[in-house]
């Protein structure tokens, strides 16, 4: 053989050995993207739709996917290749998300690879469609023979431009089965009875939270009674209008639980509205009109422009309104505090505001009476201190995720999730719901997310969520649903569906999930279990000696708040309950100093939000509780003492001491006077002194016992020694002697008495007083000029 030939059937040999390996083994090519972290992927694979999404006819029904292929590389591909693979049906709700991670190794291939292009250019991209039926005894399937989620992917293959073959993406989602078709090698004249229906002797107890939230937007530090009030953005106006993340969940619900779509009530009487009061109190400040800062950290100094979301607050708050009067509504957490954080505060009056006082907010602004004995806790975990702060708070039922791990048991499957109510303490007991239908519901929609209760410990529930499709993140949240209502043999048979509070659903996915609440409903594999079912049955539940409170830290530790900012709330909420209880009620307006206040409480609150992106939790808290501390800070300034600038001279030891308060704040306050005074000076204490907005002069008595210049520092505090205000210095000059001066002047008094008695005693009788008689004489000898007096005696006869 020449050398040519050699070469020659060693290219036949090469090529040969290539399209064995595609051919053959596809499923054992390398996925480049996975293999290589941090190198730039070649292709793409998105899911356009999956047609049906809930497979329930009793026809032979084809399960279609269509999809795109983009080549987002830097580079050519050639001979890309799709091909669908199944895998078992889900059997435990880890499963649920496992099968979504990981390399794959459980899915199956349903077909041989189909081409979709021979070359494939940067920046192009190629639709596919793939269809097979579940069953069939001739054509290749998805081999389902019984109800159940079952987990899909679609592989695609290729060659990049100098490399090799390998797998360079894949897509997966899962398939709920309702219903599946008769077996194809059974010949039976009745189709209808032959199809596989699921077991619905054993319904699951449905729940389902419909949340209405969102991230705060009330600028920080503005006191109450500032009109009009003031958002750090006007993302909301767009959010309440027509086709806006908050106009689409309530529009969703308005329709799914309407007279018309749901004439049984059983889809109302199985959701309840989960409404977030600090949303209600900015939405219904939006109505009287309101400006937005032109630096969200700026406060009550930011300038502002007008806000445009008047007309669409109204309208939203009026639809929410007329849908409370029908359905269950229950309010959350006060803006989504993390509780574990609140109770490392250590304030009981935060902790209130945040749990028992929501519903009251939530009772006023919409004119219902909401679901009492619920503490809704959407996003994060259920820890010990957060345990500890509701038994603080009185008898709750904590709706949250248990703890929970992912791992395998010894027969390697994963370990099952314990959802039985637990009762940790008298006052608290806890409803689980199901964390990883929480994961998957939360992944559907426009902004998915990884909720916080899920920790980053455990990657086989490190799901790509940025890069799945919207269709195939909504499939998991529909499969996730009715997981636990098709398998008749997991305990317990109760749901509760809890998807994050701040929620971004698409138009269809909001309506493909309430569809799907209300399948399940319809199909016998759920009853409604209403929000009062849940808090009545776990209420009733009998204490246990021997339950552990939950850890301290769970979930995903990125998403703790920092001691730093709990220890910063502490101290400003600590100064803010100082002033709190200083200020009183002003006759004039009837705003009481608790209003007043009440928006910088609630901002301490806010500052601790679940609902803000857990990296930028810290420092957008931390710029929260400055801006508040700064406000605070700025509120005690404005009670002051007004400084005279001169000096003050006392006409008498008991002269008092004239002074001027200032109060610029809207609400009289309880103050009192601490007067520094220098020795030989007392001053009687005014006790407590109301001081009503505006100045209010003042007269200290005081006595002094010395004649001096003195200084003397006034310093004005709250009823309770918080300080207020500048200090200020005056300077005090005094006329009296004291005592001393007292006995002198009495004694010259007195002598002067005498003398002048003396001389009317003189007068009376007659006889001139010897203090005159030299008078006359002093003043002819001043003169020169000899005393007549004298010159008469000289003169006078001598009588004798």
């Amino acid at each position: 053989m020449s050398a040519s030939s050699a070469g020659t059937a060693l290219s036949r040999l090469l090529a040969v050995a290539t399209l064995l390996t595609l051919i053959v083994a596809p499923a054992l090519l390398p996925r480049v993207a996975a293999a290589e972290p941090g190198a730039k992927p070649f292709l793409q694979l998105h899911i356009d739709s999956v047609t049906p999404d809930i497979v329930s006819t009793t026809s032979e029904p084809m399960v279609t996917v269509t999809g795109t292929v983009t080549n987002v590389g830097d580079r050519p591909v050639r001979d890309v290749m799709v091909r669908l693979e199944h895998a078992a049906a889900v059997t435990s709700s880890a499963g649920l998300r496992t099968n979504l991670a990981g390399d794959g190794a459980q899915y199956e291939a349903v077909a041989d690879f189909t081409t979709v292009a021979p070359e494939l250019e940067q920046g192009q991209n190629v639709p596919f469609t793939l269809a097979y039926p579940m069953r069939s005894a001739e054509l290749p399937s998805l081999h389902i023979d019984e109800p159940g989620v079952y987990p899909v992917l679609v592989n695609v293959n290729g060659t990049p431009d100098y490399g090799a073959p390998a797998r360079l993406d894949d897509a997966r989602f899962l398939l709920p089965v309702l219903g599946v078709p008769p077996d194809p090698s059974t010949d039976t004249a009745d189709t209808v009875a032959a199809v596989v229906a699921p077991d619905t002797s054993r319904p699951t107890r449905i729940t389902m939270l419909w949340p209405l939230a969102d991230r705060p937007r009330l600028a920080a530090g503005v006191p109450g009674g500032t009109t009009p009030v003031r958002l750090v953005d006007d993302d909301l106006a767009s959010s309440l209008g027509d086709g806006g993340r908050l106009d689409t969940l309530l529009t969703a619900i308005d329709f799914a639980t309407s007279p018309e779509v749901d004439p049984g009530g059983q889809v109302r009487s199985a959701a309840c509205l989960a409404v977030d009061p600090d949303l209600l109190v900015t939405v219904n400040a939006m109505t009287m009109g309101y400006v937005v800062n032109d630096d969200p950290d700026g406060g009550l100094t930011s300038p502002t422009h007008p806000g445009t979301g008047q007309d669409a607050a109204v309208g939203w708050l009026n639809r929410l309104k007329a849908l409370a009067q029908r359905m269950c509504v229950a309010p959350s957490v006060y803006a989504q505090a993390d509780l574990g954080a609140l109770r490392r505060v250590g304030n009981p009056g935060l902790g209130a505001v945040a749990t028992n006082d929501s519903g009251a907010i939530v009772d006023q602004i919409l004119g219902v009476k909401s679901v009492p004995g619920a503490t809704l806790i959407g996003d994060g975990a259920l820890t010990g201190p957060a345990v500890r702060l509701l038994s603080d708070q009185g008898p709750t039922v904590a709706i949250a995720a248990p703890a929970f791990t992912v791992q395998d048991s010894a027969d390697g499957e994963p370990l099952p999730l314990d959802l039985a109510p637990h009762r940790y303490t008298p006052q608290v007991v806890t409803a689980p719901f199901d964390p990883m239908v929480g994961a998957a519901l939360a992944g559907a929609g426009r902004s998915p997310v990884a909720p916080s209760y899920q920790s980053l410990d455990d990657e086989s529930l490190d799901v790509p969520l940025r890069h799945d499709s919207s269709v195939a993140r909504r499939q998991d949240a529909l499969a996730s649903m009715l997981w636990r209502g098709l398998r008749s043999n997991t305990e317990p048979r109760t749901q509760i569906l809890v998807p994050p509070l701040v929620w971004d659903l698409t138009p269809d996915d909001a309506a493909a999930i309430l569809s799907t609440l209300a399948t399940s409903i319809h199909s016998g594999l759920s009853v409604p279990r209403p929000l009062t079912a849940v808090i009545a049955e776990s209420a009733a539940l009998p204490p246990a000696d021997d339950e552990p409170l939950p850890a301290d830290i769970l979930g995903n530790s990125r998403a703790r708040f920092d001691d730093s900012v709990t220890e910063d709330v502490a101290a400003v909420s600590e100064k803010l309950g100082g002033l709190t209880s200083a200020l009183t009620v002003d006759p004039r307006t009837g705003l009481t100093g608790t209003q007043y206040t009440a928006p910088l409480r609630e901002d301490l609150l806010r500052a601790l939000s679940q609902s803000v992106p857990r990296d930028a939790r810290n420092g957008m808290a931390g710029q929260r509780v400055r801006t508040v501390g700064a406000g605070v800070d700025d509120m005690f300034r404005a009670v002051t003492i007004v400084n005279p600038g001169g000096s003050y001279t006392l006409a008498t030891e008991r002269s008092p001491l004239p002074l001027a308060l200032r109060n610029d704040l809207p609400v009289p306050i309880r103050v009192r006077l601490a007067v520094d005074a220098p020795p030989g000076m007392t001053v009687t204490d005014m006790g407590e002194i109301e001081l009503p907005p505006g100045f209010l002069p003042l007269r200290v008595p005081i006595e002094v016992h010395f004649t001096q210049r003195v200084a003397v520092d006034v310093a004005l505090r709250t009823a309770d020694g918080l300080p207020l205000g500048e200090p200020v210095r005056l300077s005090v000059h005094s006329n009296a002697y004291g005592k001393v001066l007292f006995f002198i002047t009495l004694s010259a008094g007195a002598v002067l008495v005498l003398l002048a008695g003396r001389r009317l005693w003189h007068r009376f009788r007659g006889q001139p007083d010897r203090a005159d008689l030299d008078r006359p004489r002093r003043r002819y000898a001043s003169r020169g000029e000899p005393d007549p007096l004298d010159v008469a005696i000289a003169h006078a006869p001598d009588d004798s």
